[in-house]
């Protein structure tokens, strides 16, 4: 069997310059927004993201509690953290609460740890434990060495069993 090999290098064309600018200007009918619309609008929409996952876990529909968790929580966490702080602060004590401490750990230890570690320190004990247990599982597959300063930061002993993430 015979495989054939190109011997010279391929060579792509160079870039070309984008065209010159048209000479032809058209007035514009749309209304651009100020600067104080723009931060209106931002600030409702990372509002309305919270009350999505609010009503979510209001309702316990467990289908719509994941999307929440993939879709908009990732988004709040990055743009606004202090109002997921704020949301989790605000839970009832039961399972609500702990879905959405526990998606929180989960996914803000791999987005920024130092954070997630502030956040966690505030917690009372047994939310701080459940909360630290959850991003331990997550973390220590990614990075062993993060995991382990995370332990050693919240005082939880590396010894102790984790959850095991088991695929559907």
């Amino acid at each position: 069997m015979a495989y054939w090999v190109d011997a010279a290098p391929r060579k792509w064309p160079k870039p070309t310059p984008p065209p010159p600018p048209s000479p032809i200007y058209h007035d514009l009918k749309e209304v651009m927004p100020t600067e104080e619309e723009i931060a209106r609008a931002a600030e409702e929409h990372t509002a309305r993201l919270q009350q999505e996952i609010e009503q979510a876990l209001a309702k316990k529909d467990k289908d719509r509690i994941e999307a929440v968790f993939v879709f908009l929580l990732p988004e709040l966490l990055q743009v606004e953290p202090a109002r997921v702080v704020d949301m989790v602060a605000a839970q009832k004590p039961g399972e609500s609460r702990n879905r959405l401490r526990d998606a929180v750990a989960r996914q803000w230890v791999v987005m920024d740890l130092r954070s997630a570690m502030d956040w966690m320190k505030t917690l009372e004990d047994t939310d701080r434990r459940a909360a630290a247990k959850m991003a331990l599982t997550n973390l220590r597959p990614i990075d062993p060495s993060q995991a382990t300063l995370l332990a050693q930061e919240l005082s939880i002993d590396t010894d102790e069993p984790v959850e095991r993430v088991s695929a559907r």
